[in-house]
């Protein structure tokens, strides 16, 4: 009887000590990773307390999305947790999600036009001489609230992440687009390339409503013509000089999708061979010339389970890993790259990335800034990208057809927009960004960052 009493005491006790440490850990910070690679986006930063916060509840609701968001060893958890999973025995479907409740999509609603601002770069305020800026990450990357729309399907050995049309998201994605192609106009053409997400090929339209997800290109096309109209209406007004381009890149994937690897099966971006296709599309419409696809050099970097797999735990998805490949120009080799505070080299692909997240061989992966340069080029060609990650695969596909590829991401770079493409003489800024990105909270709060 005592045997038995000293053994459950120890087992408390054990059990306590382990919760103990357990807590201990959470807290150090120098532990705590600052960015998912697996998932390839930035993780929950420490919240900043203020006493309107604090009372409302927010921040100590933040302070529990940073603990769970960022625990140290979170994605090695996670591959357990899917080890686990794997144990209960074998589904072709799962679903996971599906708690997101999506807006109507009204093509024919009516609307009226916003107050936009146009704000002259040269009389701005903002780009005064001495001003101070941030170029690198700043102290708040990191979303404070849900940063990744819920709802993913995996069926088979395929997974994909849903699409929920809001309307609020859209609308401020829409007007900040507006907005910027207001701050630039008459120094730069501004086009905008939403990018459909696998779900929008791989899934019918009927399997889409019966989860409870959007049409993603019914989406795309209330953006579009919505960007259309309010074009038209500013020109109307004579504020605006250059249209805002919206290049429709559906229909140019969409040739490929069936019998081309073209999305990842267990990640949510795109592959190499998906960006080659829409830069060429992009590359058509501005007219500039490119190398066929035989003009590079194809490697295979290596493969690895990615963003879908890490939130649907499934074990199809688990052993049916993808294969990165990237295709390597003999004209560029390097890019400039701002990270951690300093400008560095990197590869434009790296086939010996070290990450669990092969994707990001392209472009030095996720960063604030990005600069390419072909020096076999000399008409004086640039181009700006306003990106996240989707853009790191499609870079490398435009140096052989401009001089100069700029390229920010909207997530970390805090700049002076206009300044920038001033200052450069850059004549094409390109919006590129993947679908769910546009119905995302911390997306868009991100690019409205960039307005002025």
């Amino acid at each position: 009887m005592k045997n038995q009493n000293f053994f459950f005491k120890l087992r408390i006790f054990l059990f306590v000590a382990l919760l103990s440490v357990g807590c201990v850990v959470g807290f150090l910070t120098f532990l705590r990773p600052t960015v998912s690679e697996s998932e390839g986006r930035p993780l929950t930063t420490f919240p900043t307390f203020t006493l309107k916060s604090f009372l409302s509840g927010d921040y100590t609701s933040q302070v529990s999305l940073w603990y769970s968001d960022s625990y140290p060893g979170r994605d090695t958890m996670l591959d357990i947790n899917g080890d686990l999973k794997s144990l209960y025995g074998i589904h072709s479907v799962s679903f996971e999600g599906g708690d997101v409740e999506a807006d109507t999509i009204d093509p024919n609603e009516e609307f009226t036009l916003p107050e936009f601002t146009t704000r002259p770069p040269e009389d701005d305020p903002e780009t005064e001489e001495g001003k101070e800026t941030d170029t690198g990450f700043e102290e708040e990357t990191a979303p404070t609230e849900g940063q990744v729309i819920n709802g993913f399907y995996a069926e088979g050995n395929t997974g994909y992440e849903l699409y929920y049309f809001n309307k609020d998201l859209t609308d401020r994605y829409i007007n900040v687009v507006t907005q910027i192609a207001l701050d630039l106009d008459g120094l730069a053409t501004v086009y905008d390339m939403v990018v459909p997400a696998a779900c929008c090929y791989g899934l019918s339209p009927e399997k889409t409503a019966d989860l409870g997800a959007s049409n993603g290109f019914e989406g795309i096309n209330y953006m579009y013509s919505r960007l259309a109209a309010y074009s038209a209406l500013l020109q109307e007004e004579g504020r605006l000089t250059n249209p805002i381009v919206t290049l429709d890149v559906g229909d140019a994937l969409g040739a490929h999708y069936e019998n081309e690897y073209i999305f990842y099966r267990t990640d949510h971006h795109w592959t190499g061979l998906g960006a080659y296709y829409a830069s060429r599309f992009f590359l058509d419409k501005v007219g500039r010339t490119y190398p066929a696809l035989d003009y590079y050099t194809e490697v295979e970097v290596g493969s690895f389970l990615g963003s879908l797999y890490r939130h649907t735990q499934s074990e199809i998805l688990k052993k049916n890993p993808d294969t990165t490949y990237a295709y390597k120009t003999p004209s560029v080799q390097t890019i400039t790259i701002y990270k951690d505070g300093e400008y560095r080299e990197a590869p434009l692909i790296d086939e010996n990335v070290t990450s669990s997240n092969k994707y990001l061989c392209f472009s030095g992966g996720d960063v604030a800034y990005y600069e390419m340069h072909n020096e076999n080029i000399t008409d004086g060609s640039k181009i700006l990208i306003i990106k996240e990650s989707y853009a790191n695969a499609f870079m490398p596909m435009l140096v052989d057809s401009y001089e100069y590829v700029y390229a920010v991401d909207y997530r970390f770079w805090r700049d002076d927009l206009a300044s920038f493409v001033r200052d450069n003489e850059i004549d094409t800024v390109l919006f590129l960004n993947y679908l769910v990105c546009t119905v995302d909270d911390y997306s868009v709060r991100s690019i409205e960052k960039l307005v002025k």
